[in-house]
């Protein structure tokens, strides 16, 4: 079967039989090819041409060859990392997984590898240890902790921020985090990249002791030293995208030496490897012709007889290990919530400042709806712009730690506006309370009641809009794109032209400012509801009558839920279109 140019194929089947779910995972691939397209245009290029292997556990193998012979790529696909390109079967213990229960299996640590910066070394990994062994005591947890963080030699960084942290050192720990529960199937993308000898040595040999213990464990290796590499027991050499040994790592030397390559005495076994596999693949024909095709497996003896139950995770354990990873992430920025609190009861005493009383005034009732708009804008921008700048951070911490099961995207997605429920709450709930009394607006619970609902529902919707412009760019361009995208609602949200001064097809696009509805309802909750005449500190006060007001800012008296409704459907939709952003 072969890929048609441009084509995607899924090639990983989507059975599972209970059976296979054990801890000992023998893992198995045939005949995969993947073919990368042009992103200029030109012939997609075959990356990998067939390869088959088998990797079992209890021993490490190392998977070395030159740069651009599919180390990485072949990594990716055994992963589940990589969903669609390629095609070829993978197997666990003779059975052919889905994806979902394949990566409850598996772990992939990429090269590049995204960690908290806010966190110390040691809540990095309890926190990794609390969702990925939430079953075990809390004793336990902090034993394996400590143990990870003395072999990996990481005791003196405990207390150490990880963004203070070497590169070595953050490699360290990338690793650890995600060893701490030894699962079944470890896939680690150049584990040693960054490390000198003796940090390598002693990383390669926890990862050593950790496939003795029964795990599967593959490391792509680049140009290990000749210490290093004895402590592999199999190697998996590829050149040019295909396979030119497979089996143990004594074997090699004798194997090469049978199809005509010789390594020379006292001569590192690694740098003979990579020579042999930088050769034209004409020059080892031979090599393909033993290595390339997995000779047939009884299946019969590779599959467990014993069904395994089904242990995983609910949707509500997921929430809860999802909802904890928050919890320890956001107590890191403790100083930045404090800091948005302050923020928002400052700007209210402002506000409260240079509107003073301009609600009891009836001389002062466009002052007053100035007043209002400022509220709109306050809680808009003042929601919006720290999810722009947080999420981002986020995100690709959540994606590594997404791929590698520590939870579901729903859990995520749920925890995460949790999380963020209190600030939401507070913040608004302060800004008005301070800004709402000086300003002089009317002291009526159902009034003050309505203003804060309006508010509320728009600090949410920004939050979601926060979110999703951080979840679709960078910081750069996120920040860029929130105000870019507020200023046509703005425009028609009715407080700087009203829709009947418009052009009659531009006063539709009112309807569709969500800023409209926010400050119409806002002025509804106050001037609404046949509240009485304004007392005037003038002679002549044009508008000392509210629904003259209300008529010259074309807002109806009634119709405040309708506002209310309108402002819940585009936080309903704008949450959809997050969850699918993420998702994808």
């Amino acid at each position: 079967m072969e890929l048609a140019d441009g084509e995607c194929v899924d090639a990983v089947a989507l059975n599972v039989d209970d059976a296979v779910l054990g801890q000992r995972l023998t893992l198995t691939f045939r005949n995969i090819c993947y073919r990368r397209k042009d992103r200029n245009g030109g012939r997609p290029k075959d990356i990998i041409k067939g390869v088959s292997g088998r990797f079992e556990p209890g021993r490490l193998v190392a998977v070395l060859g030159p740069s651009g012979a599919g180390k990485s790529s072949l990594l990716s696909i055994l992963s589940g990392l990589r969903q669609t390109g390629f095609i070829g079967t993978i197997e666990v213990n003779g059975y052919m997984l889905d994806r979902r229960r394949y990566r409850q299996q598996c772990v992939y640590i990429q090269q590049d590898f995204n960690l908290i910066d806010h966190l110390t070394v040691l809540e990095t990994m309890n926190y990794a240890a609390e969702l990925k062994m939430p079953n075990r005591s809390e004793m336990v947890r902090k034993k394996k902790v400590n143990d990870v963080l003395h072999i990996l030699g990481l005791d003196n960084a405990m207390r150490t921020g990880v963004k203070k942290l070497s590169g070595g050192e953050k490699k360290r720990l990338s690793i650890g985090i995600e060893m701490v529960s030894n699962p079944p199937i470890i896939l680690l993308d150049e584990p040693t990249s960054g490390l000198d000898s003796v940090a390598a040595m002693e990383l390669i040999s926890y990862v050593k002791t950790v496939a003795a213990e029964g795990r599967t464990v593959v490391c792509v290796i680049h140009q290990p030293s000749s210490s290093l590499f004895q402590l592999f027991d199999d190697l998996y050499l590829l050149a040019g995208g295909v396979c030119i040994y497979s089996g143990p790592l004594d074997g090699m030397v004798g194997m090469f030496a049978e199809a005509g390559h010789q390594c020379p005495k006292f001569y590192n076994r690694a740098d003979f490897a990579l020579e042999v596999a930088s050769k034209p693949l004409r020059e080892l024909e031979q090599l393909v012709h033993w290595y390339g095709k997995l000779d047939a497996i009884d299946r019969k003896q590779t599959r467990q007889e014993n069904n395994i139950k089904d242990e995983n995770d609910p949707l509500d354990e997921d929430i809860n290990a999802a909802t904890e990873s928050n919890r320890q992430r956001h107590g890191r920025y403790q100083f930045f919530a404090q800091l948005r609190v302050i923020a928002h009861i400052l700007v209210g005493c402002l506000l409260g400042a240079v509107f003073y009383q301009a609600g009891q005034d009836g001389a002062l009732v466009m002052v007053n709806g100035a007043c209002l708009f400022f509220f709109q804008l306050f809680i808009f921008f003042g929601n919006a712009m720290p999810c722009v700048i947080t999420f981002p951070l986020e995100t690709k911490v959540f994606v590594r730690e997404r791929l590698n099961n520590w939870y579901s995207l729903e859990a995520y997605y749920l925890s995460k506006i949790v999380a963020d429920l209190p600030l939401q709450l507070i913040c608004p709930s302060v800004f008005l309370a301070i800004a709402y009394y000086l300003t002089g607006q009317p002291l009526e619970w159902e009034r003050f009641g309505k203003l804060a609902l309006v508010l509320l529902l728009l600090g949410i919707f920004a939050q979601t809009v926060g979110l999703l412009s951080g979840a679709a760019f960078d910081i750069q361009m996120a920040t860029f794109f929130v105000p870019c995208f507020s200023i046509p609602s703005l425009l028609f949200s009715g407080f700087f032209v009203k829709p009947y001064e418009m052009n009659e097809y531009l006063g539709y696009v009112a309807y569709t400012s969500f800023f409209r509805y926010s400050l119409q309802g806002s002025l509804q909750a106050v001037y609404g509801d046949g509240r009485g005449a304004f007392p005037c500190s003038k002679d002549i006060c044009y508008y000392n009558k509210p629904g003259k007001f209300l008529k010259f800012m074309d807002t109806r008296e009634d119709g405040y839920w309708e506002n209310v409704y309108v402002l819940a459907g585009f936080i309903v939709a704008f949450q959809a279109i997050l969850r699918y952003w993420i998702k994808m």
